[in-house]
């Protein structure tokens, strides 16, 4: 476009814009944009275009009568079934059946003594409009039920098979038992009945359980002992056991359970190996039986010991145990600090473990005493017992004391300590004798494991309590083992023994000369083990290998020169019998010119150790030089040992 129109057509539009005459610009535009007036429909009953609306209509009225008529038919169906299965089984439903129509009864007591044979009569009514086919009947018991015929054995289930039950029918059971159980125990028995029905091979069960109260024990259990105790003090518990049944009570055993610190000692009845078990046997209706136990305890001051017995019928399965429990009672004890105190010491030793002595060795015992009462206590009595089979009673030599050589006991009282007749609170003191082991194995054959034993106790008067001891205060014992004696020998021979010796006789300056050394063995009363001998040859002895018998066992080192026979066990009382251990081996040896007028040394000092098995304590032994000079041969004359040119 020119710049002239250009510039008129701006010129024009401002006279238009600010002109008052001119039309107005947004009248022109409206006019413009709205030539035709567009039709709008407001009537929404009469569209005038009706072409797709009706399809959409016809649609969802179609869609919405199906759901409708889907659930109204759904429901007239159920309706139906509904009232049909409820004429059905209204008219028909006596061929269902339900274990909620099947009644178990148990009658019998519900209290019961324990030990007493006892009859439940089970009776099972069928209450559905069929039949009970192949109905068994399953009891289960409680532990320590017993079969009423023979009460040794266990019975844990009764079952037998019923049969069919009829419709509106019963069957019924008597089932017999024995029960057993600690009084007032609560017992459950579980009754069961599986059955199967017509039409199926499936089993149905109905179970009913039954409880029971054991309001006795068959058998009556009591212990009779102290409350209260010394530590260290021996004592008696009593047991006994009362038959409650009727019935004879079979293969009765006891089992006890011993706290911490308790020592069993003996019993008047004898126990099993374990010390806590006894065989009883049959108890006869109304019968008792009573076993004294004897024992030791020992504990801090004031320390409650729990001691626990059970009675019951003997395991078939395990006959040191109990099968089935009658009853159980626990018995408690309270450990109090000795009332009088007393330790044992053996030539000034510190009192425990046992003294190791010697045969012929006199030996001086000490029994210290102590009154630990906060209170005096009078008439005391001090007590010692000795035994032992190294016992010498021709040497006891008892210090003030009286030795009753009939009795074999020594006794201090006031008669002879006047400061017995009142010991003061804390006050001690000492009474002592003397003994000597001896060996009486020469006179009334051998004697094996010799040792004396010492058992001493103490009792004083103080005020009487229930279930307390009133005089034995404490009791004290030590043994006094005696070692065995055993010995080595040696002998060097030339012309006896199991080698052939050679060489000049006597040995001559650089000529060789053999020899047979032969070493013996002996021991008297206790077995040794783990024994050896051993020696150094000197350097200018030869070993030459012969050992005789072979099978002992003799080794030497070539570097050290040290001869090793491993003796081992050695048995007692060997002297001059099989059991004498004895070796020989054959050396050798070159004189030298310096040894001219000597008699040479062919073996050095030979020691023995051995462990004793009954003091367990090393025992040694030992053998002296052999020289050349071989005076237990039978050849041998003198001079023959010494060197010469």
């Amino acid at each position: 476009m020119p710049p002239s129109d250009s510039n008129n057509s701006i010129e024009e539009l401002k006279k238009t814009l600010y002109s008052r005459s001119s039309p107005d610009v947004r009248t022109r535009r409206k006019l413009r944009y709205n030539d035709t007036t567009p039709e709008v429909q407001t009537d929404w009953d009469e569209p005038k275009d009706v072409t797709e609306e009706p399809v959409l209509n016809q649609h969802y009225e179609d869609r919405s009568m199906s759901y409708l008529k889907k659930i109204l038919i759904g429901s007239l169906v159920f309706c139906v079934l509904a009232l049909g299965l409820g004429a059905y089984l209204f008219l028909n439903g006596g061929n269902l059946i339900s274990a909620n129509n099947i009644d178990i009864k148990v009658n019998g007591p519900v209290s019961i003594p324990g030990g007493t044979v006892v009859p439940f009569d089970i009776v099972i009514t069928n209450n559905n409009n069929v039949d009970l086919q192949s109905a068994d009947l399953s009891v289960d018991f409680p532990a320590g039920t017993t079969d009423p015929i023979d009460s040794t054995k266990e019975m844990k289930n009764f079952r037998e098979l019923i049969g069919d039950v009829s419709a509106g029918g019963s069957s019924g059971k008597t089932v017999k038992a024995i029960m057993f159980g600690e009084e007032n125990m609560q017992k459950s028995i579980v009754v069961t009945v599986t059955y199967k029905v017509k039409g199926t091979n499936s089993l149905f069960t109905k179970n009913k359980s039954y409880d029971v109260l054991i309001n006795s024990s068959p058998i009556g259990l009591t212990v009779d002992t102290f409350k209260e105790v010394s530590s260290g003090q021996e004592f008696d518990m009593k047991i006994s056991l009362k038959s409650n049944s009727q019935e004879t009570l079979k293969n009765i055993v006891m089992k006890a359970q011993y706290p911490f610190g308790y020592t069993f000692v003996s019993s008047d009845i004898k126990p099993q190996t374990d010390n806590t078990t006894w065989k009883i046997g049959d108890i006869p209706p109304g019968a008792s039986r009573d076993i004294k136990i004897h024992g030791k305890i020992t504990g801090e001051n004031n320390d409650t010991r729990v001691f626990r017995f059970a009675v019951g019928a003997q395991s078939s399965t395990d006959l040191k145990n109990i099968g089935t429990q009658y009853v159980a009672v626990e018995q408690d004890i309270t450990v109090q600090k000795p009332f009088i105190s007393l330790s044992m010491s053996v030539n000034g030793d510190n009192p425990g473990a046992d003294y190791i002595g010697q045969f012929g060795a006199d030996d001086r015992i000490e029994i210290q005493w102590e009154n630990n009462l906060p209170v005096a206590v009078s008439n005391m009595v001090i007590t010692a017992k000795i035994s032992g089979t190294a016992y010498d009673k021709m040497s006891v030599q008892p210090q003030q004391g009286i030795f009753q050589s009939a009795s074999d006991q020594i006794l201090w009282n006031q008669q002879t300590n006047t400061e017995f007749a009142s010991v003061g609170a804390g006050e001690k003191g000492t009474v002592s004798f003397r003994i000597t082991p001896k060996n009486f194995g020469s006179s009334v054959g051998q004697l094996v494991n010799p040792k004396v034993s010492i058992s001493a106790n103490v009792s004083a008067n103080r005020t009487q309590e229930t279930n307390v001891s009133s005089n034995l205060a404490a009791t004290v014992s030590r043994n006094i083992r005696v070692v065995s004696s055993v010995s080595l020998s040696g002998k060097v021979v030339r012309t006896v023994g199991p080698f052939t010796n050679t060489g000049p006789v006597p040995p001559k300056t650089e000529q060789t000369t053999s020899y047979t050394v032969i070493w013996d063995v002996d021991n008297t009363s206790n077995a040794i083990g783990n024994s050896q001998v051993t020696t150094i040859l000197p350097a200018y002895v030869k070993w030459l290998g012969n050992v005789s018998p072979s099978t002992e066992n003799v080794t030497y080192d070539t570097n050290t020169g040290k001869v090793t026979w491993l003796v081992g066990n050695i048995g007692t009382y060997t002297l001059n019998s099989q059991g004498r251990r004895e070796v020989a081996f054959q050396v050798s040896f070159v004189p030298a010119i310096n040894q001219i007028g000597q008699a040479v040394t062919l073996v050095n000092e030979a020691t023995l150790s051995g462990l004793d098995s009954f003091t367990n304590s090393t025992l040694t032994s030992s053998q002296g030089n052999l020289t050349t000079r071989f005076s237990t041969d039978p050849s041998y004359k003198d001079g023959d040992g010494n060197v010469v040119r």
